[in-house]
């Protein structure tokens, strides 16, 4: 049997009400008036004995009525992991080789080992300097911006000039791009455009994502997913959050106010902390050995991330958080960094 290397790690697996997991890339704004209430309220429509609506023909005209666009050019699918892998299926009858950025979403080098694409690196050390150099590039892209680890956005446009030779292929992974202020670029034949419903709407257990791209895209994708891909209490909750657009807006303008809470609160402690455009930071200790931290943290029953990436496994990822748990965390690392 062959030995694949590439594997995605999600993290610890905690429970109970007294672990404070910000380890995840979730949004930890929203109440149970959301999360519970509303899906109580909605499961009756969802009809869950019945199968959903094969290509979630309702949610796809309300995503294109969002964005200015024809239910033709949307494609909805079991999570933004799925939309990926089929792009890149898809994909795969024209490109032998895929170029991400040096640090990404740790799904991709799983995916693409899987449908056996070469996976080479995209040029600017985009770690380091948080852009990429689109100049004479040609082929496939996919690139997270923000950055799945990170949080970085890039440029827009210097992104999308990676898309500029004709025989080139941009797929822009933006599940975080509500928090940066993103909107979507104008329809291209070699451009997909990525987002999910995990992050924003915070939907993340109903799997809930989609891309926007050319008819001829789509029309691709429809006709090779997998039947009855997204369930239908995931079609209704995901309908409802579009409805509900500007209240996870107030929402999302919250969780900006208590990044620079919790970025403030890190510095003060002595973390390098890098710039973010999304629900986590990344932050480094220059006397405290990141995995460590990331150990004692869990002791005291509070999860944070730790990758280890050579670029960034010096640092913790820490979810931002309502301020009493963004005390409950700078305190413990207090009393760690501290001694």
């Amino acid at each position: 049997m062959t030995e694949f290397s590439a594997k995605y790690d999600p993290g610890v697996e905690v429970k109970g009400d007294e672990v404070l997991c910000l380890h995840r890339n979730e949004n930890l704004f929203v109440g149970p008036e959301w999360t519970v209430d509303t899906a109580q309220r909605l499961v009756a429509q969802a009809a869950v004995s019945s199968y959903p609506d094969a290509t979630s023909r309702p949610l796809r005209e309300a995503l294109a009525e969002h964005f200015g666009v024809q239910p033709e050019n949307v494609f909805v699918g079991n999570g933004s992991d799925e939309v990926l892998a089929d792009l890149l299926a898809l994909l795969r009858h024209f490109f032998d080789v895929a170029h991400t950025p040096d640090v990404c979403f740790q799904v991709y080098p799983m995916l693409l080992e899987r449908l056996a694409y070469a996976h080479e690196i995209l040029p600017g050390n985009t770690f380091e300097t948080g852009r990429i150099d689109p100049t004479g590039f040609r082929g496939l892209a996919l690139v997270d911006s923000p950055n799945g680890i990170t949080g970085r956005g890039l440029d827009a446009a210097e992104l999308m000039r990676l898309a500029d030779h004709e025989k080139s292929f941009l797929i822009w992974d933006n599940a975080y791009g509500e928090y940066a202020g993103d909107a979507a670029p104008p329809l291209r034949a070699n451009v997909a455009f990525v987002r999910s419903f995990s992050k924003f709407f915070a939907l993340a257990g109903l799997r809930v994502g989609y891309c926007i791209a050319d008819e001829s895209i789509v029309t691709e994708l429809l006709a090779r997913k997998d039947a009855f891909n997204v369930g239908g209490f995931a079609q209704v909750m995901a309908l409802e959050a579009l409805r509900r657009v500007d209240e996870f807006a107030a929402l999302r303008d919250k969780l900006v106010e208590n990044r620079k809470l919790l970025t403030a609160g890190l510095e003060g402690l002595g973390f390098r902390v890098l710039p973010s455009d999304f629900v986590a930071v990344l932050a480094s200790h220059p006397e405290h050995d990141a995995e460590r931290l990331r150990a004692e943290l869990l002791a005291r029953k509070i999860a944070v991330r730790h990758f280890t990436l050579p670029q960034v496994a010096s640092f913790i990822r820490v979810t931002v958080a309502p301020e009493p748990q963004i005390e409950r965390l700078l305190q413990a690392l207090g009393e760690i960094v501290r001694g």
